[in-house]
């Protein structure tokens, strides 16, 4: 089997099997097809470690960081492992794939009055996509695929990481904005961000997640905010959940943040409740 049908393959469990989410499988498949063009390799039998080890000092060269060696490795070891249990002979030796200590970073979050400072230098769509991230808990991910059909009210149901079915609520003054923006540009169904700049996008197309990550790292910049990254307002939405005490399992239910195994253990005790949850903090 040819390296592209052995890269397909693994995609396809990981994508079936594991369900990992579409952002996952797109990386994973971008190192991979990088790998292979580095190393010329034309099948996962040919992988040994003295080639692995020449495609690592390459990127160590162009000052790849620690962090995301490591993400290469586990990609890369996970895509052997997988055709390795289902029969191929590989002969790397999965113990001598050097990992790096990555250096600690300080995570951000902000708080409401900090937000409020950045909504200044946002615009409609911006603004909302802020508002809806920090008091949800949304991954930009989530947010960018966002369509009319998941709204009921201040209610939001949507397919979140892994393939797992999600609901959160908004705020009442949130859920009205949002259905003022809707009507303003006449957006009746399909993606709700198809509109830049306060014009609607051809066909209804949303910006990507790359853009919408520049365009709100442009935001709190002008705000005076360096450095943000997307994933800070989730992390502002669970630290605002704790400075106004809410414990640690209703934190982890409000963001759908647990393995299975977790959510068994308390998701009853919580059903039909979420909608409370998020009035009580809001």
């Amino acid at each position: 089997m040819k390296i592209d049908n052995q890269i397909i393959k693994y995609l396809n469990y990981c994508k079936s099997i594991r369900q990992m989410s579409l952002n996952t499988l797109n990386n994973k498949r971008a190192i991979l097809n990088q790998f292979v063009k580095n190393t010329e390799i034309t099948s996962a039998t040919e992988l040994d470690n003295q080639i692995y080890n020449k495609w690592l000092e390459l990127k160590l060269r162009h000052h790849l960081s620690p962090a995301s060696v490591n993400i290469y490795n586990s990609t890369i070891v996970s895509f052997l492992k997988f055709h390795q249990n289902a029969g191929l002979e590989i002969t790397f030796d999965f113990n001598l794939v050097p990992y790096f200590r990555a250096a600690k970073t300080s995570r951000k979050f902000y708080t409401d009055s900090e937000i409020s400072q950045v909504l200044k230098y946002a615009d409609e769509s911006e603004g909302l996509m802020i508002t809806i991230m920090f008091e949800t808990g949304m991954r930009i991910a989530e947010i960018a695929n966002l369509k009319v059909e998941n709204l009921n009210g201040t209610k939001i149901s949507f397919v979140g990481k892994g393939g797992k079915m999600r609901v959160v609520y908004l705020s009442i003054n949130t859920s009205k904005n949002l259905r003022a923006y809707l009507k303003k540009y006449h957006i009746k169904d399909g993606y709700i961000w198809c509109v830049l700049n306060g014009v609607k996008t051809l066909n209804a197309i949303p910006p990507t997640i790359n853009t919408i990550r520049k365009n709100l790292q442009n935001v709190f910049q002008k705000a005076g905010f360096g450095g943000f990254y997307p994933h800070a307002l989730r992390h502002s939405f669970a630290t605002n959940l704790q400075k106004k005490g809410a414990s640690v399992m209703e934190i982890k239910e409000m963001m759908g943040h647990s393995s299975i195994a977790t959510t068994e253990r308390y998701l009853h005790g919580f059903d039909g409740k979420l909608e409370e949850l998020f009035k009580k903090y809001q």
